[in-house]
């Protein structure tokens, strides 16, 4: 009975309910454990991992700390890796050289005012708000592309992974159900808020491009 309430749930719920093909791994280990574990995982991460929680009876405020605790886990190895990782392989491949030079030169320009003013809190909204394609995982590997140093990247992405899991937690513990018009209003909101950032971004290029007269 369990499982068809679970199932049933987590089409209504969306983004932050998924699909339970994962709850019956690792049944023979702490709950505790298994919530770190399955927030470790991309994709998963956190908002995968405290629905199952749910269902295995976890507390919400233990779901909670683990849960973040899991998602944060492979950060900062991320962070420091991700790096030599590419240069290792753009010295072994020329095709990995050609596709890493075309990427920094897409993102790694000289960047706007507004994106060095709002860089680090660009990342933590990214990686706060629970849609697919974002996550704590993507936000670091978003933070190497765009050259943010460790120092600035960490904290950012602990803050909307923070953030992240109190939306989830609550709503999954407190919110039986949301409707799908709040998940496609959330995503719009993003949405605005990027282009919002690029076409000011775009403006101040402009402008410091514009020779004076």
């Amino acid at each position: 009975m369990k499982e068809r309430v679970f199932a049933a749930a987590g089409p209504r719920i969306g983004i932050f309910f998924s699909d339970p093909w994962y709850i019956h791994w690792l049944g023979s280990i702490p709950v505790w454990l298994r919530t770190v574990i399955i927030s470790m995982i991309p994709v998963i991460e956190l908002r995968g991992a405290i629905p199952a929680a749910k269902y295995w009876d976890a507390g919400l405020g233990t779901t909670f700390f683990w849960a973040v605790l899991g998602n944060m886990l492979p950060i900062p190895f991320i962070l420091l890796l991700v790096g030599p990782v590419s240069e290792w392989l753009r010295r072994r491949s020329r095709t990995m050289d050609r596709f890493f030079a075309w990427l920094f030169a897409r993102t790694r320009r000289k960047h706007s005012k507004s994106f060095e003013r709002w860089r680090d809190a660009a990342l933590c909204v990214f990686v706060a708000i629970p849609l697919p394609g974002t996550g704590a995982w993507t936000g670091a590997l978003a933070a190497f592309v765009f050259g943010v140093p460790f120092s600035h990247a960490l904290p950012a992405i602990f803050l909307g992974v923070l953030i992240a899991g109190v939306v989830v937690t609550l709503v999954v513990y407190l919110v039986s159900t949301v409707p799908l018009w709040v998940t496609l209003l959330s995503a719009g909101a993003v949405g605005l808020l990027l282009l919002a950032f690029w076409w000011t971004s775009r403006r101040e290029e402009e402008s410091g491009e514009r020779p004076a007269s």
